[in-house]
């Protein structure tokens, strides 16, 4: 794939990902800034979403 095609992939896949965790905080009745990611499981905010994963791999491995 070309670089472009690959970011705006990339990008699509994001806002996806941001739309999913409004609304499953908004299903939760839970308020969370556009950009902060909340674990359900300790309610620990990461403001990036590779800290977040790292946190889920790290802390609460499956």
């Amino acid at each position: 794939m070309s670089t472009t095609v690959r970011r705006a992939w990339r990008r699509v896949h994001r806002a996806y990902l941001h739309a999913c965790a409004r609304d499953d905080a908004a299903g939760r009745g839970v308020q969370v800034p556009s950009g902060v990611w909340v674990c359900e499981r300790c309610e620990e905010a990461l403001l990036e979403l590779a800290s977040f994963k790292e946190h889920l791999r790290v802390v609460h491995p499956v």
